[in-house]
């Protein structure tokens, strides 16, 4: 028996090297298109394009071209097209047997594409990759929930042959089980999916499926009939993958029937192909399909030999459904022998398996999906009723429905007319109110032009009139009252200088600080020629010239008025020196070098508290540093985090 299978793993090896060395004709082809790509995007296309025939490749081949094409999208920095790669890279592993491997590149794969890229085809096929995991890992409430999942996604994006791919894998989840009629129906469905006979061709698989659901009802003749299709699409399309799941059911069929002789040449093409692809979960399948051939063909020891080595590989990968297979072939070989102990042994051993795969599966898995089926079936019937109930009441139900149509409508242009017109009296509302803040800042405007032009043409020349008669009177007075008079004259000169400050301000939308500390300069050198004896000096440092409004700059600029007549008047001073500064927020000091304030934080005069009330109305902040024959600083700024503005 030892000497039996080392000469058929000879034969075995053998055979499939030479075979693995050949090419088909698509491949070659697909590879030229990589060796030719001028571009890394044109070579990555390529290689995708190469990929998508993994099923005829052996999974260290697709392993290869995935990973030379994951390199190029991480160098290029195209997050999609890794992702895709990587999905190759799944069905490689999936196909060595890797199966939690590929589980988890694939959960990561779903999660990026769920968070960072959206390809819903893509998607569709990493849920479709899972349930291949797991229906070998004997999952099968995960598989079918996979196949829902990938067909669902594949209607809402119209994409058929993922339609199909996903009710085929349901299929087979269900064939595994061994609940040959639900797979069946599901086969079915898959194969009705669309019309699209190249299509259908090109997924060839779907018809070796059908076959095995049909053989295992005892439909003989149907599932000649679907493998025969399966093999000649599979050999028109160069599909490996398709051609030895079907040669290998067309053996079983064959020996099945009594034709034995016609399933060895057989097999062994199955055997060559299998090992170009290299799946341990179909070689498990090949192995038993030897041994069933061997058991009916007269060699029970060859028969046991080549199970006894499936069943090593199918435990070694946990390919637990396949060993109902081997065990099935291994018993038939020894019933065949005439070993009845060994054969009543295995036997033993497939009821075990069989409750053990049940007890994992049915509780957890048929009961969920079978529900979740029977719904769907359920909701088809009620609706196929309901159709029959609306063809018999035709007339009835459509004038129904051509009546709550009609209200409908009414309605919805009702709707639409009220809400027209609401947004009609809202518009009107807005433009009313946008016209009336116009005319009231139209009012304050011209309310404010007649205030600065009653000033000037009224008070401004009672104040010139005041003034011209101090002049008269002070060329024919006593020399005692000269004081007096020029004392009048000077006071009357400032109240003019003061309406016209006021008038400037007021005839101005805006002033910008530049404008502000021009009018300063032109304020302190007038002062100069007065004050000789002390020596005023403005220093501006501007870097943001902000616009202020009218109301702020008069403000300011009485408060620096104040302030330099105090220091002129009380201080004593040589120097005065005025500084401006405007960038995050204006800063203006009043720095001069005299005896200073003996109660800067005592009892103060108005002007003081006229500086401090007017501070405080365009919020900013007003503060004065003083000690006795050190000078006196005062410091406004406006708030840190804005410029005061208009």
């Amino acid at each position: 028996m030892k000497q039996t299978r080392t000469i058929f793993l000879f034969v075995f090896f053998t055979i499939t090297a030479v075979y693995a060395a050949a090419q088909t004709k698509i491949i070659d082809g697909l590879k030229q298109n990589i060796r030719a790509a001028q571009s890394n995007a044109e070579k990555v296309k390529a290689i995708f394009t190469f990929c998508e025939l993994g099923y005829t490749l052996h999974p260290d081949t697709l392993m290869l071209y995935a990973e030379k094409a994951k390199a190029i999208t991480i160098e290029e920095k195209n997050l999609h097209d890794e992702l895709q790669a990587t999905y190759y890279e799944c069905g490689a592993l999936t196909t060595k047997g890797y199966i939690d491997s590929s589980l988890s590149l694939l959960n990561k794969c779903l999660a990026t594409l769920t968070t960072k890229v959206n390809d819903a085809i893509l998607e569709a096929n990493c849920y479709n990759q899972k349930g291949r995991c797991y229906v070998r890992k004997n999952q099968y409430k995960e598989a079918i929930d996979m196949g829902y999942q990938t067909f669902s996604l594949a209607e809402k994006n119209n994409d058929v042959l993922l339609q199909v791919k996903g009710k085929t894998l349901i299929g087979w989840a269900y064939l595994e089980m061994g609940q040959l009629k639900d797979a069946l129906s599901w086969h079915l469905k898959a194969l009705h999916t669309t019309t699209d006979t190249l299509l259908l061709e090109k997924y060839a698989i779907l018809f070796a499926n059908l076959a095995t659901n049909y053989n295992g009802l005892g439909k003989t003749d149907s599932a000649f009939y679907y493998i025969d299709k399966g093999i000649t699409y599979s050999r028109r399309h160069e599909n490996l993958f398709a051609l030895s799941n079907s040669l290998a059911i067309q053996s079983e069929l064959y020996v099945k029937s009594g034709q034995a002789k016609l399933s060895e040449p057989i097999l062994k093409e199955v055997v060559e192909i299998r090992k170009t692809i290299g799946d341990p979960f179909y070689i498990a399948s090949d192995m038993s399909q030897l041994g069933f051939y061997y058991a009916h063909y007269g060699q029970p020891e060859k028969g046991i030999a080549i199970c006894e080595e499936g069943i090593a590989i199918a435990k070694k990968y946990k390919l637990d459904t396949k060993l109902f297979f081997l065990y099935g072939s291994l018993a038939d070989n020894y019933k065949a022998m005439g070993n009845m102990n060994k054969y009543a042994e295995v036997l033993q051993t497939i009821i075990s398996l069989k409750d053990s795969v049940y007890q994992k599966n049915s509780a957890l898995s048929l009961a969920e999906m079978q529900t979740k089926y029977e719904t769907e079936k359920n909701n088809n019937i009620i609706a196929g009723q309901k159709l029959a109930l609306i063809e018999k009441n035709y007339w009835l139900y459509g004038l129904l429905a051509i009546a709550v149509l009609s209200i409908i409508v009414f309605y919805a242009l009702f709707t639409v007319y009220r809400k027209k017109q609401i947004l009609k009296n809202e518009m009107l509302m807005k433009e009313e109110k946008y016209h009336s803040t116009l005319a009231v800042a139209a009012a304050e405007e011209n309310e404010r032009k007649r205030i600065a032009t009653d000033l000037h043409d009224n008070i401004g020349a009672y104040a010139s009139a005041i003034c011209a008669d101090v002049e008269k009177i002070a060329g024919n007075v006593l020399s005692n009252n000269t004081i007096s008079l020029q004392n009048l004259q000077q006071h009357s000169q400032e109240i003019i200088n003061s309406l016209r400050d006021t008038i400037w301000v007021l005839n101005k939308d805006n002033i910008t600080v530049t404008g502000l500390s021009d009018r300063i300069k032109n304020y302190i050198s007038k002062l100069q020629s007065t004050y000789n004896q002390t020596h005023i000096s403005l220093h501006e440092k501007i870097e943001k010239d902000a616009r202020l409004s009218s109301k702020i700059a008069l403000n300011i600029f009485r408060i620096i008025q104040e302030a330099v007549h105090n220091a002129l008047k009380h201080s004593g001073a040589g120097n005065i020196d005025v500084s401006i500064s405007s960038n995050s927020n204006i800063m203006i000091a009043v720095t001069d070098d005299g005896k200073g304030m003996e109660q800067a934080n005592g009892s103060v005069g108005n002007g003081l508290i006229n500086m401090k009330t007017r501070a405080k109305e365009i919020d900013m902040e007003l503060t004065i540093e003083s000690a006795k024959n050190q000078g006196t600083v005062l410091l406004l700024q406006s708030n840190t985090t804005k410029l005061p503005g208009v």
